[in-house]
C-alpha cells in the first residue's frame, strides 16, 4: 500500500535535488531515504528517478507524480497552517517561472527584496522563455506575457505591456524610413519566433481594421535581446516590447516606427493553478512583483 509519508518524501527529494540533503534536513540516513523512494517505486511499479552519481532526474512518471503530490503537500500545509496559526507568519517556498525580459528588467531584483522583507520565504526563480505547465512541473506561480486562454489557471494582470517597431538611426539612413506598414515588405525585418513557431505577420491597425503584414529577413531567433541587439547593430528593424528596448530609445540607439499603426499589446499576468489556492505569502509575492511592475510602468507603454 502507498504510504502518504513516502510521496511526501519523494516532492521533498525532486524539490532538494539530493537525498543527502532531504536526509539532513529530516534528520534520517541516506540509506532510509533510497529505500523509501524504492519502497514508493516498488508500491507503484514505476521508475520515478534517474540515479547518477551527480544528479537526480525525473522519469515521466516522476515528473507526473511530482506535480500532483506537490499541489497535495502545499494543500495539507495550508490545512494545518489554519488551524496552528502558523499561516499568520510569512515562510515556506515559492516557485516561480518568468520569462527572461521581465526577469532581467525588474523581477530578479524584486525577489530579492521580498526575500529581504521575509526571511523565512524562499524563492526558487527560473528564468525561461519555455512554456511550462505549472501542475506538472510543481510551480507555484507564472508570470506570463500573453493573451491568456487557459481556464484551468487563475490570473491576475500585473501590467499592460507595448511593443513597438524600431530600428537603428544607421539602418534607416541606409535603407529608408517606413511610413507605412505595407513598407516594410521590402525591409529586411527580425523576426521572433516563440516555441519554434513564426510569427513573420506583424499586427498594426491600419482606418481602424486589424491588418497582418507579412515580413521578411534573414535572422529569426526566440530571443528577444537577441533581436535588440541585431536592431542595434543596424541590421534590420524589429518589432519588441517598449520596456526591452526602453533606456535605447531614450539615448537615441533605437527609433520607434509606425507609432499610429502598431497594434500590439499583451498583458504580463501572475498565473497559478486553480487547484493552488493562494496562500498569504504567494499574494504577497504577486503584490509585490504588481509595485514592482508599476514602479516602472513607463517603460512598458
Amino acid at each position: 500500500m502507498v504510504k502518504s509519508d513516502d510521496i511526501f518524501l519523494f516532492v521533498n527529494v525532486v524539490d532538494e535535488g539530493s537525498f543527502s540533503k532531504v536526509a539532513e534536513k529530516l534528520e534520517l540516513t541516506n540509506s532510509v531515504v533510497s529505500k523509501r523512494i524504492g519502497r514508493l517505486e516498488k508500491e507503484l511499479n514505476v521508475q520515478l528517478l534517474y540515479r547518477t552519481t551527480r544528479k537526480l532526474s525525473l522519469t515521466d512518471a516522476g515528473q507526473a507524480l511530482y506535480g500532483k503530490a506537490r499541489l497535495a503537500k502545499l494543500a495539507l500545509q495550508d490545512a494545518q497552517d489554519a488551524v496552528t496559526g502558523y499561516a499568520n507568519e510569512i515562510r515556506g517556498t515559492i516557485k516561480v517561472t518568468a520569462p527572461s525580459v521581465s526577469a532581467q528588467l525588474l523581477l530578479n531584483h524584486a525577489v530579492a527584496t521580498f526575500c529581504q522583507q521575509y526571511p523565512g520565504v524562499q524563492v526558487e526563480l527560473s528564468v525561461s522563455n519555455h512554456f511550462v505547465d505549472l501542475i506538472d512541473d510543481g510551480y507555484d506561480l507564472a508570470i506570463r506575457t500573453a493573451h491568456l486562454e487557459d481556464s484551468s489557471l487563475i490570473a491576475r494582470r500585473l501590467i499592460d505591456s507595448q511593443w513597438i517597431v524600431c530600428a537603428s538611426p544607421e539602418y534607416l539612413r541606409l535603407n529608408g524610413t517606413p511610413k507605412f506598414p505595407i513598407d516594410l515588405q521590402s525591409k529586411h525585418c527580425l523576426i521572433y519566433k516563440y516555441e519554434g513557431i513564426g510569427s513573420d505577420l506583424w499586427q498594426f491597425k491600419v482606418d481602424g481594421e486589424q491588418e497582418n503584414i507579412q515580413v521578411y529577413g534573414r535572422f529569426h531567433t526566440n530571443n528577444l535581446d537577441a533581436l535588440r541587439q541585431a536592431a542595434l547593430a543596424d541590421f534590420g528593424i524589429a518589432y519588441l516590447p517598449r520596456a526591452l528596448v526602453h533606456e535605447e530609445l531614450l539615448a537615441g540607439k533605437l527609433v520607434s516606427l509606425l507609432e499610429d499603426y502598431a497594434d500590439k499589446n499583451l498583458g504580463i499576468y501572475a498565473v497559478y493553478p486553480r487547484t493552488r489556492q493562494p496562500d498569504r505569502k504567494l499574494k504577497l509575492l504577486v503584490e509585490h512583483f504588481r509595485t514592482a511592475y508599476q514602479s516602472k510602468k513607463e517603460y512598458f507603454y
